[in-house]
């Protein structure tokens, strides 16, 4: 089975190098994927020495973003992972290792910039609660650092522009399984929480969770 890996970026010019290179450096080779939100920085320029494709994204959404890249993608797995992530060097070889009949796996994320409460606060919710979350046949998936078979993502595509990978966390495990792994782990920033994790993740995560169940409209960062 061949991978393809899908980046989503917007104004991402200070990080993407890392990433792109991480991912050039891969023991097993990817198809690389840019979906690009109309950047205004030197994001696409500095990712065009590396990637495949870049894809331009108009509807202005992170689901429609990733939808994007798993349509236009080559690969029977398409793997996501954000521009401020070091995917380690086994990462995709990882992914091909441990796909097997599940439809879905995903791995813990943790900081490489973080302070010791952050790096606690990844460690409880980036790690700890995500296996739970797989054992009790829940899972939590983090988009930062999962992998699908394409045509279930096809068939299933994301549907919301925040928390997506939540909801469709929700949605895909009635139609197999989804597991956690924690050799899948993937180096990300923490600069999204560096004024407060607990703070932020409640913010964003749980009251936007609400706001799903409610039907009512996200507050989205894309």
């Amino acid at each position: 089975m061949t991978v393809s890996v899908v980046v989503c970026t917007k104004n991402e010019e200070k990080f993407i190098k890392g990433c792109m290179e991480c991912l050039k450096k891969q023991t097993v080779k990817p198809e690389i994927i840019i979906v690009d939100a109309n950047s205004k920085d030197r994001t696409v320029a500095i990712a065009k020495n590396y990637t495949d494709k870049i894809l331009k994204e108009r509807k202005k959404g992170i689901g429609d973003a990733r939808n994007l890249g798993a349509e236009k993608a080559k690969g029977d797995i398409v793997a996501y992972c954000d521009a401020d992530s070091r995917p380690p060097e086994n990462w995709v070889e990882n992914i091909e290792k441990f796909m097997g009949k599940n439809i879905g796996i995903y791995g813990p994320i943790i900081p490489y910039d973080a302070n010791t409460k952050t790096r606690f606060g990844l460690k409880v919710w980036g790690d700890i609660f995500m296996q739970i979350s797989s054992k009790f046949k829940y899972p939590c998936i983090c988009a930062s650092n999962c992998a699908f078979k394409k045509k279930m993502l096809l068939r299933h595509p994301f549907k919301v522009d925040f928390i997506e990978d939540f909801e469709l966390s929700t949605r895909i495990r009635k139609y197999g399984r989804v597991k956690f792994f924690r050799q899948l782990y993937m180096p990300i920033s923490a600069r999204r929480f560096k004024d407060s994790f607990h703070r932020k993740a409640f913010r964003f995560y749980l009251l936007n969770s609400i706001r799903l169940k409610l039907g009512r409209e996200q507050k989205t960062y894309w």
